[in-house]
């Protein structure tokens, strides 16, 4: 399923590929009803099947070739359509830090990183897609579990509300967008642990909690959903505010 929000940022639910799967099921029904009509012209024409037989399988073949290119050619776009895999530029998987990873995305990603706002500095934002992600990093070192919506380091609370704070810093984004009055779209916050054992298993706080090495999984795991040209609004934007 792929997320495509509104106007209003509400998002909606299609299934990805379906319309052009429908049209290719139609270009090979068009192309067989053809194909048909062929044979059924060659007979009236000639007046015999020795001439379908001779002549018409020639023309069979090439109109059955042609129905497989056409079809063919109908697929891969729906291939192109469903395929949400990232292009990443050579020397992605090897990339060290997020900095280095986050620079391997291809030219429809567009990075900012130290985006200062009134809530504290954003490490990165990146916007494609996969839609507006707020990254943070932290470099706590032990075990990060979480105890409901609470993320603990060792089995204990942080210092700092860290949930809350990826939020303040998350609406911020969205809010300053909204006013701009370039989309009224989501932000979706993201908290990225360099040093230390995550074994979260599911968001909290709607919060995305992730190491260093599940960043690539989870930027390829994002449905596609925003077009170039609101992601270089959006980038543009931000970029005005600084």
């Amino acid at each position: 399923m792929s997320d495509f929000p509104n106007a209003q940022g509400v998002v909606t639910f299609r299934k990805a590929g379906l319309g052009v799967r429908k049209m290719t099921n139609s270009q090979a029904a068009v192309g067989f009803f053809f194909l048909i009509l062929s044979i059924g012209g060659i007979y009236r024409y000639m007046g015999s099947k020795q001439a379908i037989a001779s002549l018409g399988l020639t023309v069979m073949v090439i109109v059955g070739l042609k129905i497989y290119h056409w079809a063919e050619a109908a697929g891969d776009k729906t291939d192109k359509f469903t395929d949400r895999a990232i292009a990443w530029k050579p020397g992605a998987a090897v990339e060290e830090g997020v900095g280095g990873l986050l620079e391997a995305l291809p030219k429809n990603y567009f990075v900012m990183n130290d985006f200062v706002t009134k809530k504290g500095t954003i490490d990165y934002i990146v916007v494609g897609p996969k839609g507006i992600l707020t990254i943070g990093t932290k470099s706590h070192k032990g075990v990060v579990t979480n105890n409901g919506e609470k993320l603990l380091s060792d089995g204990h609370p942080f210092e700092k509300d860290l949930i809350l704070q990826a939020w303040e810093q998350s609406y911020f984004v969205r809010d300053l967008l909204a006013e701009k009055g370039v989309c009224s779209l989501g932000t979706q916050p993201v908290i990225v642990f360099t040093d230390a054992d995550v074994q979260v298993k599911e968001r909290v706080g709607r919060v995305q909690i992730i190491g260093t090495k599940d960043l690539h999984a989870f930027l390829e795991g994002l449905p596609v959903w925003m077009s170039e040209r609101l992601s270089k609004g959006i980038i543009d934007c931000l970029g005005s505010t600084q």
